[in-house]
């Protein structure tokens, strides 16, 4: 459609402007048919006119209504349509490769992050998370990384995010987050927390990444090799050290989970900090949490993510 609406006929073009604005109304056809209609009502008339004078009422009795030989009496059906299930309005479908969009009144920011593949990928995002579509088939690593984001990341700083931020000042520093996942495909769930040496807001951090795996297929693993184990809040993790750009740390939890609540971020910065991969002096830039899917992707979705700070 290229936008012109033809006006030739007056009538054609007021039906095809209400269309246009998303008024579905039927048109006015009568004034287009002209003779053809008025000589059809004029027949209709004269048919009533003639069984009303033929017509004979006998006495003592009530008249009945009189209706037309051609006119029905039966109630027409009204016509129904399929049912179709909108979308919530609150609902953002994001394809670009690198697209991203605010949520939750840009406290938080949905990113697709299609970085690892060609195959396509959609986010779905909402306030309080995002779905994923997609259809990936890598076996030597990750696709993508959708996520949901707290603070800055390439520029992007969320609504009231206290980040960039000391990880000697980070205080009680929570999270909660509720996934749902597929039954089939190869991916991870998982939070990528960034340390930069500088207040960075712009580009990619130089610092640690920081990952804390919740669930995982059995095909997949963090980059390098595993370090060591560790118990933190009470929950046991295997402790993955590698390199790529960044030096990575991960905690990888030995008992899988879709769901976490408050859970304590500076106690896995503190764990990183003792074993030297963190510094005092680093920032925190942004909290991260989202996906790694290496084969499949639809069926991963975000249900609730927050980030507090002192309880804010």
């Amino acid at each position: 459609m290229n936008g012109r609406w033809s006006t030739t006929n007056d009538n054609v073009g007021r039906c095809a402007r209400r269309r246009r604005g998303g008024r579905h109304r039927r048109c006015d056809t009568v004034a287009r048919r002209g003779p053809e209609v008025l000589r059809a009502l004029v027949g209709g008339l004269g048919l009533v006119a003639l069984v009303a004078l033929t017509t004979v009422v006998p006495q003592g009795t009530t008249p009945r209504a009189l209706v037309p030989a051609a006119v029905s009496t039966a109630s027409t059906p009204t016509p129904t349509t399929k049912p179709t299930t909108p979308r919530a309005p609150n609902e953002k479908k994001v394809c670009d490769k690198f697209g991203s969009t605010p949520v939750a009144g840009g406290r938080y920011e949905v990113q697709n992050d299609l970085w690892g593949a060609g195959t396509s990928q959609c986010v779905i995002a909402f306030d309080t998370g995002f779905r994923v579509e997609a259809n990936h088939n890598k076996s030597s690593g990750p696709a993508s990384y959708p996520s949901i984001v707290f603070g800055c990341n390439y520029g992007n700083c969320t609504k009231g995010t206290p980040f960039p931020r000391p990880i000697s000042d980070l205080g009680d520093l929570r999270t909660t987050w509720a996934t749902t996942t597929p039954d089939k495909g190869d991916y991870n769930v998982s939070y990528d927390i960034w340390l930069d040496p500088t207040a960075r807001k712009t580009g990619r951090p130089t610092g640690l990444e920081l990952m804390i795996w919740l669930k995982h297929t059995d095909r997949v693993n963090p980059i390098g090799k595993k370090v060591g184990e560790t118990t933190l809040d009470g929950v046991p993790y295997e402790v993955w050290r590698g390199k790529a750009d960044v030096t990575t740390i991960s905690y990888v939890r030995t008992q899988a989970t879709n769901s976490v609540t408050n859970l304590s971020i500076p106690t896995f910065v503190t764990d990183a900090t003792k074993r030297g991969v963190a510094k005092p002096g680093w920032y925190m830039t942004s909290v991260q949490a989202g996906f790694e899917p290496w084969i499949g992707g639809t069926g991963l979705a975000t249900t609730n993510f927050s980030v507090t700070r002192n309880g804010q």
